[in-house]
């Protein structure tokens, strides 16, 4: 339970703790001006509550419209990425890259050293810098800067 939820049972609480007061108050004929407070007492705790139920309803309704918005912003980014995939992907068939020499690619675009791409794959180092020359004689580029430098220019355009 919320701080304001707390807070309203707790205001709803006195507020009717303080009209049955009251009401015993005027059987047993106590004072007017001691009615008058308790009576006060009793509609500032009714106000208190509207304006902290009005605080939850309009925080809930914030909170929904933002539970709206990163849904839509994470089907936004999931297109983004899948049409960036896509892309990427074309040319790679364009290139005529094997499987293995699309992996390593996506792997050294992702900043891995041969060695690391070697263990990522259990292959050895000397593969992974075979592939990678095949990917460049495929691609006409001529190293991993050109090759990323490609894919932001892919991803841009």
């Amino acid at each position: 339970m919320t701080i304001d939820r707390l807070l309203m049972v707790v205001f709803l609480l006195i507020a009717g703790a303080n009209v049955s007061d009251v009401v015993a108050d005027y059987k047993m004929e106590v004072a007017v001006w001691h009615l008058i407070v308790e009576g006060i007492t009793v509609v500032i705790s009714i106000i208190a509550f509207i304006v902290l139920w009005r605080r939850v309803i309009r925080r809930n309704n914030e909170l929904a419209h933002l539970r709206t918005a990163l849904i839509k912003h994470q089907e936004s980014a999931d297109a983004r990425e899948e049409a960036s995939y896509s892309t990427v992907k074309t040319w790679f068939n364009e290139w005529k890259l094997s499987p293995s020499e699309q992996e390593v690619a996506v792997l050294m675009i992702k900043g891995l050293t041969f060695n690391e791409i070697a263990e990522v794959r259990s292959t050895k180092e000397k593969t992974v810098r075979q592939q990678a020359s095949a990917i460049y004689a495929k691609s006409g580029l001529s190293g991993r800067n050109n090759l990323s430098a490609w894919l932001i220019d892919a991803l841009l355009n």
